[in-house]
């Protein structure tokens, strides 16, 4: 029997995110405890309990394999985690080669999203992204910069660090652009529900006069009036998805293990409506 071993940033839940942490969970305990294996989860107040935390279940061995996730430029916690003698999964995307993951496409999920947008008849399409540390909002926002230039069009964008504050700030700044958005898209739910927020409060409509989409689906988007549209990431499938890569790499340490994650589908619900060039 394996132990499977995973901490979570507490910001998540005041951010609004819990669906998806959620969703994971249920899909890794569903999946570990079918196989015969468990799952050990913490909430981490910050990265110094978090390491502390992974330093604790080495020591007592705890648990067999841990999950990384939301890697920054430059972190220190694989080859941390190396030291402490864990193996690692990380939920990670298709560019980063050196490590056993799940991995996702961002710069494709974005492609493909703005795609559909421009295919509903939006042109002027914002971007409030996530912080640039963190390497999957840096991939998103590199890749709406080259496709919304590539279609020569205005490469709206924002930067908020996940929070509602910051989707607020971020939304009014587009809206004052001299080629106001027709569409924004948010790394998150928290600082979409802010935008849709901040866009009523200016005297805008949601959706006739501007469309609203977030990156990650939550209890708040669902019931959010009118509910938000959001990309479907399948998270219990990602759950799913993680055990069975964490129990590859554990019956062979050596030969490193890659999972390829669905690409996420739009839900389009009531703040998504046709652009002006349908």
């Amino acid at each position: 029997m394996a132990t499977i071993g995973i901490t979570i940033p507490e910001s998540v839940w005041s951010a609004r995110s819990e669906r998806f942490y959620t969703q994971v969970l249920h899909g890794l305990e569903d999946t570990a405890v079918a196989w015969g294996h468990t799952v050990l989860s913490h909430v981490a107040k910050s990265p110094e309990e978090e390491l502390e935390v992974l330093r604790r279940w080495a020591d007592r061995e705890m648990v067999d394999l841990v999950i990384l996730k939301d890697l920054l430029d430059g972190d220190p916690r694989p080859e941390q985690v190396r030291a402490l003698g864990l193996r690692f999964v990380v939920i990670g995307d298709v560019r980063q080669h050196e490590h056993s993951a799940v991995t996702v496409d961002n710069a494709d999920t974005m492609r493909l999203l703005l795609e559909d947008l421009h295919g509903r008849g939006h042109q002027a399409i914002g971007h409030v992204g996530g912080p640039a540390h963190l390497l999957h909002s840096r991939w998103r926002r590199e890749a709406h910069l080259e496709i919304m230039t590539a279609r020569r069009l205005p490469a709206l964008f924002a930067e908020g660090d996940y929070g509602p504050d910051s989707g607020a700030e971020a939304t009014r700044a587009l809206l004052t652009c001299p080629q106001r958005p027709t569409v924004i898209v948010y790394d998150n739910d928290a600082m979409a529900i802010a935008g849709c927020e901040q866009a009523i409060a200016q005297g805008l409509r949601i959706p006739e006069d501007l469309s609203v989409v977030a990156w990650d689906d939550s209890v708040a988007c669902q019931t959010h009036d009118p509910p938000l549209a959001v990309l479907d990431h399948l998270p219990h499938q990602l759950g799913v998805d993680l055990v069975r890569a964490a129990l590859a790499l554990l019956d062979d340490p050596d030969a490193p293990v890659r999972v390829a994650h669905e690409v996420p589908r739009l839900i389009p619900r009531g703040t998504l409506s046709a652009g002006p060039a349908s």
